[in-house]
């Protein structure tokens, strides 16, 4: 203890292992740690501020599963931080990617081979036999998903929303290269006026949309549907809630977006136009919300960066923040607590574009092919030659300015 007070952190060890690990510093000789219930004692002798135990490894895979004697966790524990590394994401669920793929698969009821994605990743962390295997009584459980590179963010922000929805208290979004960049999920919320926070996130799903004989947002796309894109977007943004709004065929698109952590709005009054579902949104959403971002179901070239880059204007003061291509200014756009009222007044298929020069706003560049939408049977070819093949996706009509209701 009087060490410990001299030095103010010490690290300890039981012994060293005959066995050599080959880690990204180096070769490094392995250490056995204590028995739990040493653990306990040392840490009523030594009464540190802070206990760090690791319980178990994963033999510098990204992803586990805890074998049968794992992991020993003292009893003593008030917080338990399960991790992953978002680096297995899209690789297959083997022994290259993930240690004891049989266990995972076994508890995420996939079979061997599988894509690992951001539902089987929740799952398994959130399993009682897996992330929750071992968890003293009243201590706390966090997911920490390292590797958070740029551009695994979106990804890593889907897995988050799947783990809170699972009863995970709290995420952790890090990337060890850049320790000053950490999302913490669910955030503190963005306070303005009150106590309503968050971003929400809107898809606007409600409308019949058969222009194209049938409805459009159910259209497969790249195997899926067309109205997942714009959801999964929003899904991979920092919004704290997505939130989709369903009037015709409202059942179907539910189906179509399978397991995915949103919620659902009924708008019964879907055949008067895009104000009832933009209504739907505020009635249900505006107490609790500090801004809506509304999207389009018929834009799956949206990005969850682009939809970043709008949050990040409201933070910076603006009540009304656009999406702005080809000269054009319309959805995705953000509207701030203090426009519902606005929002509230609306009529028709006019969209929020009727708030144009009102409040204080700001507009954001995107590219052509994030803001299109697909009305016709050309815009749909185009939106699969886009998809498929990688080819630019142009069309002679410009950026939307509002979508599928």
């Amino acid at each position: 203890r009087r060490r410990l007070q001299e030095e103010g952190c010490l690290f300890l060890a039981l012994r060293r292992l005959p066995e050599w690990d080959e880690t990204p510093a180096g070769r490094r000789q392995k250490l056995g740690g204590f028995p739990p219930e040493e653990v306990d004692r040392l840490a009523g002798e030594l009464r540190p501020d802070l206990l760090l135990v690791e319980a178990d490894g994963s033999r510098h895979r990204p992803f586990k599963a805890p074998a049968s004697h794992e992991p020993p966790i003292p009893a003593g524990t008030t917080l338990v931080l399960v991790l992953a590394g978002l680096s297995v994401l899209g690789r297959p669920l083997e022994e290259a990617w993930v240690h004891r793929p049989e266990r995972v698969a076994e508890l995420a009821g996939v079979p061997l081979g599988t894509t690992v994605d951001a539902a089987l990743v929740a799952a398994v962390l959130a399993h009682p036999e897996g992330g929750g295997k071992g968890v003293p009584s009243g201590a706390r459980v966090a997911a920490v998903l390292t590797q958070a590179t740029p551009e695994r963010l979106p990804e890593g922000r889907r897995t988050a929303r799947r783990l809170l929805r699972a009863g995970v208290e709290r995420v952790l979004l890090v990337d060890l290269e850049a320790p000053e960049r950490v999302e913490v999920w669910p955030g503190e919320g963005i306070r303005r006026g009150g106590p309503a926070g968050g971003v929400y996130a809107v898809c606007l799903a409600a409308g019949e949309a058969r222009r194209m004989g049938q409805n459009k947002l159910l259209l497969p796309l790249a195997g899926r549907a067309l109205l997942s894109y714009a959801v999964d977007a929003a899904l991979g943004s920092r919004a704290e809630e997505v939130w989709v709004v369903l009037g015709a065929e409202a059942e179907a698109l539910r189906d179509a977006l399978g397991t995915r952590p949103v919620g659902f709005l009924r708008n019964e009054r879907w055949a008067e136009g895009q104000a009832a579902s933009i209504q739907t949104a505020v009635r249900a959403l505006g107490e609790r919300a500090g801004a809506l971002l509304f999207l389009a179901g018929d834009m799956p070239g949206v990005r969850p960066a682009h939809l970043d880059r709008l949050i990040e204007r409201f933070e910076a003061g603006a009540a009304v923040v656009w999406s702005e291509g080809d000269g054009r200014r319309g959805i995705p756009a953000l509207f701030a607590r203090e426009t519902f009222p606005a929002l509230l007044q609306l009529a028709g298929d006019c969209g929020g574009r009727a708030l144009a020069g009102r409040f204080r706003e700001v507009s954001v560049r995107a590219s052509t092919g994030e803001l299109l939408d697909v009305d016709t049977p050309e815009d749909y070819l185009e939106a699969q030659r886009w998809l498929e093949l990688g080819t630019a996706w142009s069309s002679s009509k410009g950026a939307a300015t509002w979508g599928a209701g």
